[in-house]
C-alpha cells in the first residue's frame, strides 16, 4: 500500500557532530519552526478516509534517536493518539548509525516507530573520516543488524561525491549496502551548502563536487544495481525547494527533477542496448513504451530520441501505448515486434 506521509523536521535535533556537508536548517528549510505546534497543526487535520492510503508520520532532519530521550517520548507521545484511533498507521524516524542500540529500538517499537532510516552517507571509512561523520562503517552493519532483528523496516540513506569518494568508492558502497539488504535506499548526491566546512573546502579548492552529468551517470549504475537486487530506491536528489534554489546551493549536482534525470538515463541505456543489436536494413525501428513513462524514455526535451536518431542510419521513434504494463516495452521493426522485458524503470 502507498504510503501518505506527513513530514515532521526536527533539524539538527541531537546530532553532536558537525559533518562537513551538514546545514539541516537550511536542507529542511525549517530554521525556526517548532515540531510540536507542526505535528499538532498537522495531525489535527487528518482525515484517514480522503487519503485512502497507510498515513506515516516521519521525523526527517535530525539524528532522532540521538535526542535527549524524554524529548524523543514527548514527540513520540503526540502522535500515539492518532495512532490508538486509527487515524495514523505508523512512525517513520530518521537517524544516525552509531546512535542505534537494543534499549532504543525496544522503546521506538513500543511507541508505533516501524520505519528506521539511518543516514549512512558512505561505507568507505576514509571517506567517512574526511566528511566528519564521527563513525566508521563497522557501527552501520551493526546498527542495521539490530534494525533487522528488531523487524523495523531499514532504509539507508547515500551521499555519492563526498571528500575523498571516486567512482569505485561510491560503487563499493552500493553492493557494501547490497549486501546489507535494505528495505530501501535514498540517494542524495553530495551539493556544496552555504557556510558549511565544505563550503570551505570548496573555496580553498581542496574539495571538488560532481558535475551534473557525473552524478547522473553515477547515480544510474547504483539506481541499476539496487534494482536489479530488488532494493527499491524511493529518491535520488535532494528536495526541490526555494531555499534550496535561491540561497543555499553554491555548487555541486542540485537539480529540481535530479531523480527524473537519473531515470531518463536509466531509460536511454534500455534502450540503446536493444537499438544496437537490431538489423539496420530494417529501415525504421519504433520503441513502444507504457504511456505513462513516455516522458521518462524521451528524455527531458526529448534528449534521449535524439541520441537514439544519432547511433543508427534509420529512422527511429518513440512512442506511448496506454496497453503496456510498466517494465515492459516493445521494438517494432518493419518487419517484426520484438517484445522486451525490462525492470528498471520504476
Amino acid at each position: 500500500m502507498k504510503h501518505y506521509i506527513i513530514p515532521i523536521f526536527v533539524p539538527h535535533m541531537g546530532c553532536p557532530f558537525q559533518c562537513v556537508f551538514c546545514d539541516q536548517r537550511k536542507i529542511s528549510g525549517t530554521r525556526h519552526a517548532d515540531p510540536v505546534e507542526i505535528i499538532n497543526s498537522y495531525l489535527e487535520t487528518i482525515n484517514k478516509k480522503k487519503f485512502k492510503k497507510k498515513v506515516e508520520v516521519a521525523f526527517y532532519g535530525g539524528s532522532f534517536t540521538a535526542i535527549e530521550k524524554k524529548r524523543q517520548i514527548e514527540l513520540l507521545s503526540l502522535v500515539q493518539p492518532y495512532i490508538m484511533s486509527g487515524r495514523v498507521d505508523n512512525i517513520r524516524i530518521s537517524t544516525r548509525p552509531d546512535f542505534i542500540s537494543i534499549e532504543v529500538l525496544d522503546y521506538l517499537k513500543k511507541y508505533g516507530v516501524s520505519v528506521i532510516e539511518l543516514g549512512v552517507q558512505s561505507l568507505d571509512d576514509k571517506v567517512l573520516e574526511l566528511s566528519g561523520r564521527g563513525h566508521d562503517s563497522s557501527c552501520v552493519y551493526e546498527g542495521a543488524k539490530l534494525i533487522k532483528e528488531a523487524e523495523i523496516s531499514l532504509g539507508i540513506q547515500l551521499m555519492p561525491g563526498l571528500p575523498g569518494d571516486t567512482l569505485d568508492t561510491i560503487l563499493a558502497t552500493t553492493k557494501k549496502t547490497i549486501y546489507i539488504k535494505p528495505d530501501f535506499v535514498r540517494i542524495y548526491p553530495t551539493v556544496v551548502i552555504q557556510n558549511t566546512f565544505l563550503h570551505e573546502l570548496l573555496k580553498r579548492k581542496k574539495y571538488f563536487p560532481l558535475k551534473l552529468s557525473d552524478a547522473v551517470n553515477i547515480c544510474a549504475k547504483m539506481y541499476r544495481e539496487f534494482i536489479n537486487n530488488r532494493i527499491q530506491v524511493i529518491r535520488m536528489g535532494l528536495q526541490a525547494t526555494d531555499l534550496l534554489e535561491q540561497e543555499y546551493v553554491v555548487q555541486g549536482p542540485y537539480h529540481p527533477s535530479f531523480g527524473e534525470m537519473v531515470l531518463n538515463e536509466v531509460a536511454y541505456d534500455l534502450m540503446a542496448n536493444q537499438l544496437s543489436i537490431v538489423d539496420c536494413s530494417c529501415g525504421h525501428v519504433q520503441f513502444i513504451v507504457p504511456y505513462r513513462q513516455l516522458s521518462i524514455y524521451l528524455g527531458q526535451k526529448s534528449i534521449n530520441l535524439k541520441r537514439l536518431r544519432g547511433m543508427v542510419p534509420i529512422d527511429v521513434n518513440i512512442v506511448g501505448s496506454r496497453d503496456l504494463p510498466k517494465n515492459q516495452f516493445q521494438i517494432s521493426t518493419e518487419n517484426r515486434l520484438i517484445k522486451c522485458f525490462q525492470k528498471y524503470i520504476r
